[in-house]
């Protein structure tokens, strides 16, 4: 983790120098983090990450399968694997073998293998292969029963399942993933308002109300206040009616249809004055907008006003002339028909209407409504009577339903009362309403914490903190795009105390690897912190002692270009503590020089590190203890262990380098061990600059490693000269 964390260092040093150069730097210490350490599965997921972003997808590709296989409860990285193998794979067959293959591959979460099964599912189901397709979707659904994917090919397979049953349950599924989801829950309501769940539906549109409200997404659109209110007037509920029409017309005061409902409302209500002035101002609206439609031809606008004067306001004469307006534009919408149809009705012309509103009548209630209207007016009552039944059948409630309910009675025909659909209202009751309050209290659900790994802290890091989340609510909490949370944690620190130095929100954090939560559940991540501007500043405050305070944001959201808490973000700490100053007593030095000569590896890399970084805190200035700093690190460089050496490369890099240690280190560069190679590449190349390019040149092209022939182009300008690491596309781990 050594060369990853540097590497993540080196990535966090914004504004260093141009993207290729650093992007190309931190994969050359990647690439050199997988040569020491194989199984050293953090690399592998920062080498997938780099190559994709740069455009290299086998590499990327190649780097992600190994970092699974190292890390295989990782399910977000598995399912992006799984994305990728599939779509590299261009026949069926070879896509149901590469699954088959997955199953294979143990351990294996329930939340992986349910998608793996549901996509065998579909392959069945291609293949008309319907027992085959039942156990594997049966399988997926009993591992996860949020498998959206899952539940979509079930309802296929059986087709027995109600329409309406579906389709609600599959709402609620979807809401379920996603509660913020403000158009999901007014799309359940409108369903809900046509198959008569009035009462049911006003739940959802009050929900989708409070939603959009707490996300401060802007002012209600007037028309949904209106369904609202159509909502309640077909619950015969008037008053709440009455009140989200006053709502719809705070939202827009010039929606007409809004304001006619209203006066509908007051007169049921027993508000004839009021009423009457709600239709005296629309009808002066009205009038206003034919002449503009007439003087200006503006025939899209014109199907509405025209509407006004067929069905509102009757008026034959300046229906008609208004409806062939609307009629004259390219593409007639449904309602200009609506309103032509109507206005040739009225004006006597009703085999022309006929012909107009027969096409529409399917869809269309009122179009239903006058089209019967006009086949009794030519004895045709049974055809009639039909026309009138499947217009019912369309929403069997409301202002329209009313209407041909009222004529099939004045005929004698009574309709079939519709039956409740008890298995919709079952699922709705069944639903877990506490799902809404997750992003109300998204603390008393989703336990964010941060701690840091160890109570003392190694003089030159890594500060490693863990983030956990917990699962403390009732129901499954998902993560990742269009989820309940994004899974980004954004991480600021102060060090020196109050009047130190702030880092805000200069890491940020994925917890990508459970995309879900079940009650109970828990994930954590433990990340070294001391990267960056952070770390650069720790080095030059090792000789006293620094406090470090720490605190992080959950789901985070950018707001004018910055991060800051949003709906369901979740803050943690402020945590505490305080790395201890060095010792720079002449005992203490002669101590670290007898530590660089002891035989024990760890504490030679340890030496190396503490030279270095009491050569950097002391900056410009020379201590008595600098010759002796000097001399460990230009004894260590030359040391029998490749990782001491490494180290030893990084630490002198943290200072001007001093002639004696130049000398000791200049035959880094041909080193045995690719890694030595690679740092001293980097060492030299930082602190000589144009002195060091010649050698730069030749290195890019004749290193026999990747990333030593990586770590020189990136101080290239453009790769000139340099053997592109596009040659091998393999992992170091896979050359082996």
């Amino acid at each position: 983790m050594w060369l990853v964390n540097l590497a993540r260092h080196q990535g966090h040093l914004i504004g260093r120098g141009d993207p290729r150069s650093a992007s190309l730097h931190v994969m050359a210490l990647l690439e050199g983090a997988t040569l020491v350490s194989p199984d050293c599965a953090e690399a592998y997921y920062w080498l997938y990450d780099l190559n994709q972003r740069m455009g290299r997808s086998q590499p990327a590709r190649a780097a992600l399968s190994r970092y699974v296989r190292l890390m295989p409860g990782d399910d977000g990285a598995r399912l992006k694997r799984l994305e990728i193998e599939l779509a590299e794979r261009h026949t069926s067959e070879a896509r149901a073998q590469f699954v088959q293959e997955e199953l294979q591959q143990k351990p294996m979460s329930r939340l992986y293998e349910s998608a793996l099964r549901s996509w065998l599912a579909m392959y069945h189901q291609e293949r008309d292969e319907k027992e085959a397709a039942g156990k594997e979707v049966e399988t997926a659904l009993r591992l996860n029963p949020m498998n959206i994917q899952a539940r979509e090919v079930a309802y296929e397979l059986y087709g027995d399942t109600q329409p309406e049953l579906q389709r609600v349950e599959m709402a609620l599924q979807m809401i379920a993933v996603n509660p913020s989801q403000v158009n999901l829950v007014w799309d359940l309501a409108e369903f809900l308002d046509r198959v008569t769940l009035h009462k049911q539906a006003q739940e959802w549109y009050n929900r989708a109300i409070e939603l959009h409200r707490r996300a401060e997404a802007g002012p209600i659109p007037a028309d949904l206040w209106q369904k609202l209110a159509l909502s309640y007037l077909c619950a015969e509920d008037h008053a709440r009616a009455k009140d989200a029409a006053d709502e719809a017309l705070k939202a827009d005061s010039s929606f007409h249809s809004a304001r006619l409902l209203r006066a509908n409302l007051l007169r049921k209500l027993g508000d004839e004055k009021a009423a009457q002035a709600d239709e005296d101002f629309v009808r002066q609206a009205y009038r206003a907008r034919a002449d503009e439609v007439f003087s200006k031809n503006l025939t899209e606008e014109a199907s509405q006003v025209a509407w006004y004067f067929c069905y509102h306001n009757p008026d034959k004469d300046q229906a008609m002339k208004l409806a062939e307006v609307a009629m004259k534009d390219r593409s007639p919408s449904p309602l200009a028909k609506l309103a032509y149809g109507y206005a040739l009705s009225a004006n006597g012309r009703t085999d022309d209407a006929i012909k107009i509103l027969e096409p529409l009548a399917s869809a269309d209630q009122l179009a239903g409504l006058e089209l019967a209207r006009c086949m009794i007016q030519r004895g045709r009552q049974q055809e009639a009577i039909k026309v009138l039944k499947s217009a019912a059948a369309i929403q069997p409630s409301g202002i329209a339903f009313v209407l041909i309910r009222d004529l099939l009675d004045k005929y004698g025909e009574k309709l079939t009362p519709r039956e409740q659909p008890e298995k919709v209202i079952a699922a709705l009751d069944r639903f877990q309403r506490d799902v809404f309050d997750y992003y109300r209290r998204t603390a008393d659900f989703l336990k964010f914490t941060i701690r840091f790994d160890t109570a003392d802290l190694p003089p030159t890091g890594p500060v490693n903190v863990v983030l956990r989340l917990e699962n403390k609510a009732p129901f499954i909490i998902t993560f990742g795009e269009g989820f309940m949370a994004r899974p980004l944690v954004a991480i600021s620190a102060r060090l020196g105390g109050e009047s130190g130095t702030e880092f805000r929100d200069y890491l940020q954090v994925l917890l990508s690897e459970r995309p879900a939560l079940v009650p109970g559940d828990a994930v954590e991540k433990t990340v070294a912190i001391d990267v960056g501007p952070m770390r650069e500043r720790l080095l030059t405050t090792l000789t006293k002692d620094t406090p470090i305070e720490v605190t992080a944001l959950f789901d985070p959201v950018y707001q004018q270009g910055k991060l800051a808490p949003g709906l369901g973000s979740v803050s943690a700490g402020p945590i505490s503590i305080t790395r201890k100053a060095a010792d720079m007593s002449s005992a203490a030095m002669t101590a670290l020089s007898d530590q660089a000569s002891t035989g024990d590896v760890t504490a030679r890399v340890h030496a190396a590190d503490m030279a270095g970084a009491l050569l950097a805190s002391a900056g410009a200035s020379e201590t008595p203890a600098t010759p002796q700093l000097r001399s460990i690190l230009a004894k260590l460089v030359a040391d029998r262990e490749e990782m001491v050496r490494a180290h030893a490369l990084v630490a002198a890099g943290w200072s001007p380098l001093a002639d004696d240690f130049t000398r000791a280190a200049a035959g880094a560069v041909r080193d045995e061990g690719p890694v030595v190679r690679m740092l001293a590449v980097r060492l030299f190349a930082m602190q000589q600059g144009e002195a060091f390019k010649s050698v730069l040149q030749h290195l890019s092209q004749s290193d026999p490693e990747t990333a030593v022939r990586t770590m020189a182009a990136c101080f290239l300008p453009d790769g000139a000269g340099m053997r592109s690491a596009d040659d091998d596309l393999t992992t170091p781990a896979e050359r082996k």
